[in-house]
């Protein structure tokens, strides 16, 4: 039997103390890669927005060489692409007992954490959407993700990699495609799921490229360190981004007869997106939103409700009007169904 003085058990002594609670939430959930705080936004009054995007055409269309006392054909095939971009609402609501709410308030403010969680909870669906969201083949609810965007691309904008490890001379066809040598590197990354980033790293490093059987080490990558004094690879001189949101997806989806699925069976699948940040009519990659009241990077518009009727509750709501906008095509461009295996050159 055990000792435990006066006593009759472990049990009656554990009367006379408590547990000791730390205030608040250990954050295990922790991801990087987050698109909204990179994205510049356009505030929108009105329920879409409407920008006309040049069409292109071929150099010998533009004009004629005429010779002495020839007519000069008169022309009229000038078009333009109205693209549309309706926003879209995002929400999220709980309700909270006020019983709970006012007589649990010893350690914590259970308003305040509650919050906190909606806000991250309607956050990270958000970006998830960013990504994977699709009007036509997911829900008409909702707006047309990177992958739904990238898909409307052809050509080096729209790269299929065949089910195998990442080329390296397909990230370079990407970028040439999305116009950095006439455009700049400025704000253009390469959102690059975890795993993937982790094969060009080894490439980088320790690993090399291995092409009919010699080793060659990637010279056209280097690293920096980020403001968090994180390492970020660079690739052509354009910042790898990894992304957490970015995950496993199905072979040969989302390639215009359905959405981008995530996986659930056979090889997982990865897909690299090349982004150029920037306004709408500057033809970058940007978010719109929409709301009265709203300051600028207000993404979420929180609601309180002291009183739920026939409840003795509250509650509380968060939402967002909100859309992305590609202003010209060249500014996304993806690279999809990468394996997780050695890239190579």
């Amino acid at each position: 039997m055990a000792v435990v003085g006066h006593w009759a058990s472990l049990a009656e002594a554990e009367k006379l103390t408590q547990s000791m609670m730390l205030k608040g939430i250990i954050q295990t959930v922790i991801e990087g890669g987050q698109l909204v705080p990179r994205m510049p936004v356009k505030q929108v009054n009105g329920k879409d927005l409407v920008y006309n995007r040049e069409k292109s055409w071929t150099a010998s269309d533009g004009a004629e060489f005429v010779d002495i006392r020839e007519q000069i054909t008169w022309n009229s095939d000038a078009d333009l692409d109205q693209i549309t971009t309706p926003l879209k609402r995002v929400a999220r609501q709980d309700a909270l007992d006020n019983f709970v709410a006012d007589t649990y308030t010893n350690i914590n403010d259970y308003r305040a954490t509650m919050i906190q969680q909606l806000v991250k909870r309607a956050t990270r669906f958000v970006e998830d959407k960013l990504i994977y969201g699709d009007v036509t083949y997911g829900s008409a609810k909702e707006f047309d993700g990177l992958h739904a965007m990238a898909e409307e691309n052809t050509g080096n904008l729209d790269i299929d990699e065949g089910e195998g490890a990442l080329a390296l001379s397909n990230l370079r066809l990407l970028l040439t495609a999305m116009k950095i040598h006439t455009l700049g590197k400025d704000n253009v990354i390469l959102l690059v799921p975890s795993q993937i980033a982790d094969r060009i790293d080894a490439g980088y490093a320790e690993g090399g490229l291995v092409r009919s059987g010699v080793t060659h080490h990637m010279l056209q990558a280097s690293s920096m360190l980020g403001e968090a004094g994180q390492e970020i690879t660079m690739f052509r001189g354009v910042p790898i981004v990894r992304s957490d949101f970015l995950v496993a997806e199905q072979a040969n989806t989302g390639v215009g007869s359905d959405i981008r699925a995530k996986n659930t069976s056979g090889t997982e699948m990865f897909t690299i997106f090349g982004i150029r940040f920037g306004q709408t009519e500057d033809g970058g990659v940007a978010l719109l939103f929409g709301g009265a009241g709203r300051d600028v990077g207000e993404v979420f518009k929180r609601t309180s409700f002291p009183v739920l009727e026939d409840y003795d509750s509250g509650g509380e709501r968060v939402v967002s009007y909100l859309a992305p906008t590609l202003g010209a095509q060249h500014s996304l461009g993806r690279i999809y169904d990468i394996t997780d295996a050695e890239v190579t050159p």
